[in-house]
């Protein structure tokens, strides 16, 4: 039976250590869309396009990123999978299709430890 209080999947979910194989072979476009406070932090994903979901120009800097293919697969990542399964949910509105949630985000959550600390790559952001 659908429970409406357990939110759903938005689509693929994908973990941090698949994310980054993906993204270093070409297979997706990773997007950090946290804010540059926290790329300042923290740092970003390696490979990671940096568009903060607060940019008003958000769609349009996506679609610059894509070469306007909304069929691209991208994935996004953000503190801890809470802004990036929301932001999945609602491109599918707009007609993107192949999206990914790198659920466990860059801090990581209660079920699973995130990009830093697994160890992944990260590089400084410079603004």
């Amino acid at each position: 039976m659908f429970n409406i209080f357990k939110p759903q999947p938005a689509g693929e979910v994908m973990s941090v250590q698949d994310a980054h194989e993906a993204v270093t072979k070409g297979e997706l476009i990773l997007v950090d869309i946290r804010t540059p406070n926290e790329w300042q932090k923290t740092g970003v994903p390696e490979g990671a396009e940096t568009i903060s979901l607060n940019d008003p120009n958000f769609l349009a800097r996506l679609e610059q990123v894509t070469g306007g293919d909304r069929s691209k697969k991208v994935a996004f990542i953000c503190a801890s999978g809470a802004r990036s399964a929301q932001l999945v949910r609602a491109l599918k509105g707009y007609g993107w299709e192949n999206l990914v949630d790198v659920s466990e985000g860059m801090m990581g959550s209660m079920s699973a430890p995130g990009w830093i600390r697994s160890g992944l790559p990260v590089k400084p952001w410079n603004g």
